[in-house]
């Protein structure tokens, strides 16, 4: 049976005023300011039946009690069914809000563990559209990062309110039922929100409407005809200064650009900063295409939060420096346009905003801004890309996703070049836009467009862990007739077995009289030597100048060109130091050898050893890691490294273990 469900619901008239209780401080994103005690449980959905109906269409309807902290509420969701026989659905919703009623023909509800259970009023089939409604009520808790929010600018006792909402990852289900998960957009959203007349009330989309009551409150009238995910529905509310922009595309179409800041805080440098968007917007379409919701608008509002957050055409900023600005500029693309299928898979959303500022800064002042900021985000990150665990917001929000996932970013673009690097983002763009995507469809596209596997490439920087450390030396020939000389370069990768050996692209740049030429070379072995010849003599090689790869790297001098001590051996580099898992440990012998590794605590106690033999002069190299000779790990704590021959000569250096 083809039928159409409509609703008719009551609206709900509150008398608002403009004052309430401090709440405690919620941490920010990037979690730089996170503390483990707010570590707090960020649950995915619990609905089982996620792919049996897909969502069309959110009519949202808040009043907004701001002295009791309550939110009166009303929802209709339309939705489609897309497998037989359809007779119920689960929704999202805090058990900790009220469910009053449920709209549809006498269906019923159940509400229990966050799940809004809604037994349909009959059997619907494929494409048969549905819609149901709920009213409720209560004070939405503290979710993830915030949910929905009671605060006053700038936590002043005595300041103006300031209602908002942050839902990411899982936040939007405390504050309306809803299908809480990335995967499913609704092709449109209307949100209209009753509250205090003093109010400003800002959300997605264009403003359609503002009803002046009867009663000292003001209605809000908000639409969205873009697909939207739950988490980016947002709401900021408060006292605010206005004033908007007008952005002109190179193709002659035209937006409005909009900024709701504290009166307090719109100082003239303030909002000559925010005016920079215009040339944001313009910097991303170049590089992205055009900005995606143009039919709409680009706006920022401020809010009561120690960072900021992309919701969709309307940012939200607790912070609001420059850079901060185009990483949720950019989100509107990557984020947004394109969403994380899931949180696992995070690094699609904030590895893609962040690498974006490096192209920002590298488009307003050259392509050394861009490395210079690339290189800003060069530091050792622990673990995989990959968010296996998505129960917490700091395992989701690991900086590793920022930093490294913009350096994953970065390397691709070198190891596929520039051409079909942005040609990979237009077509990445063009498959997935208004809906969502995992690393594998990403890596999808960009093998069809570079037309070889990447799967190598994936594997050790998106679900492996560390980087290349790298230890290089290099010599050269007598130059022939022609000038043209022979190169050979010895490349090593000496981090910990724990770690991949990476396969890279290497640059290599050699200069001398009359010469300055590149060699790119593709390392992906332990040790690896390359030969090749060059026009003229080299005087310097650079390894990897422009820093293109994540890493560590250090040249050391090649066997023949070690000044050995007359015992016959020498202990070199101890990587890393301090260390946390396994200690490389590097030395290097002028012929046959004989002797011991020892590591000894600084109380002098043996703690592991190892025999010696080497036939041969060379270089060597031993790895510890971390354990006495009985197999058993050992403390945090300085330790010695000695190395004796078997006449009694020694070397001895310290290393630092951390855990």
């Amino acid at each position: 049976m083809k039928r159409l469900t409509t609703l008719s619901l009551f609206l709900i008239q509150l008398s608002l005023f403009g004052q309430y209780n401090l709440k405690e401080n919620i941490p920010c994103k990037p979690l730089d300011q996170l503390a483990s005690h707010y570590d707090q449980l960020a649950r995915s959905s619990q609905r089982m039946d996620i792919w049996d109906w897909d969502v069309n269409y959110y009519d949202l309807d808040v009043s907004i009690d701001v002295v009791n902290e309550i939110i009166y509420g009303q929802v209709e969701v339309h939705f489609e069914a897309l497998n037989a026989t359809l007779e119920n659905i689960q929704l999202d919703f805090a058990t900790g809000m009220t469910v009053d009623s449920v709209y549809l023909n006498g269906a019923t509800f159940n509400h229990f563990s966050d799940i809004l259970s809604v037994v349909l009023d009959g059997s619907y089939d494929p494409g048969e559209a549905v819609a149901v409604g709920i009213a409720y009520h209560g004070h939405p808790v503290e979710n993830g990062f915030k949910g929905f929010d009671f605060k006053t600018q700038f936590n002043s006792a005595n300041g103006p309110p300031m209602i908002s909402t942050l839902s990411e990852p899982y936040g939007a289900r405390t504050w309306w039922p809803c299908k809480d998960v990335p995967t499913d957009k609704a092709d449109s959203l209307r949100v209209t929100v009753t509250i205090d007349e003093a109010l400003t009330v800002v959300s997605n989309g264009l403003l359609k409407q503002e009803i002046q009551n009867l009663d000292g409150t003001k209605t809000w009238v908000w639409e969205h005809k873009y697909p939207i995910t739950t988490y980016l529905i947002s709401l900021a509310i408060t006292d605010y200064e206005y004033w908007n922009d007008i952005h002109y595309f190179a193709d002659g179409d035209s937006m409005p650009l909009e900024y709701w800041m504290y009166p307090s805080y719109a100082s003239a440098a303030n909002v000559a900063r925010w005016n920079l968007t215009g040339n944001m917007v313009e910097t991303f379409s170049q590089a992205y295409g055009k900005y995606p919701f143009h039919a709409e608008k680009y706006g920022m509002a401020q809010f009561e939060w120690g960072g900021a957050m992309e919701h969709q055409t309307c940012s939200s900023m607790g912070s609001s420096g420059e850079n901060t600005m185009a990483h949720e500029l950019a989100h509107q693309w990557w984020g947004d346009l394109v969403t994380c299928s899931n949180f696992h898979h995070i690094w699609i959303n904030e590895g893609f905003a962040t690498y974006s500022e490096a192209l920002y800064w590298g488009d307003k002042y050259g392509e050394d801004a861009y490395h210079s900021h690339m290189a800003s985000k060069d530091n050792d990150y622990n673990g995989s890309i990959y968010r296996s665990d998505t129960t917490s917001i700091s395992w989701i929000f690991n900086y590793i996703v920022y930093g490294k996932g913009a350096w994953t970013l970065h390397m691709l673009r070198h190891v596929v070049g520039d051409e079909l690097f942005f040609e990979t983002l237009a077509e990445y763009r063009d498959r997935f836009q208004f809906s969502h995507a995992a690393t594998e469809d990403f890596q999808g596209v960009a093998e069809d467009v570079w037309g070889q596997d990447l799967e190598w490439f994936f594997d050790q920087w998106i679900y492996g862990s560390g980087k290349p450390v790298y230890e290089y030396w290099w010599s050269h020939g007598e130059p022939d007739d022609t000038g043209a000389t022979s190169v050979m370069v010895h490349v090593e990768q000496t981090q910990g077995s724990t770690y991949p050996i990476f396969k890279m692209p290497i640059d290599l740049r050699f200069q001398g009289s009359g010469l300055d030429t590149t060699v790119v070379i593709w390392d992906s072995l332990r040790i690896q030597d390359f030969s090749f010849e060059i026009a003229a003599e080299p005087v310097t090689m650079t390894f990897d100048e422009k820093k293109w790869i994540h890493k560590y790297a250090q040249q050391v001098a090649g066997v023949g060109e070690r000044a050995i001590p007359d015992h016959g051996f020498q202990l070199l580099s101890l990587y890393p130091n301090p260390f946390n898992a396994q200690l490389s440990i590097a030395y290097v012998t002028a012929g046959p050898f004989s002797g011991v590794l020892s590591i000894y605590d600084l109380r002098g106690a043996l703690i592991n050893k190892q025999n010696l033999n080497h036939n041969q002069s060379g270089q060597h190299r031993f790895t510890w890691d971390g354990l006495n000779s009985q197999g058993s790990p050992v403390n945090s704590g300085l330790y010695l490294v000695q190395l004796s021959s078997s006449e009694g000569n020694l070397e001895t250096r310290k290393v630092s273990l951390l855990k």
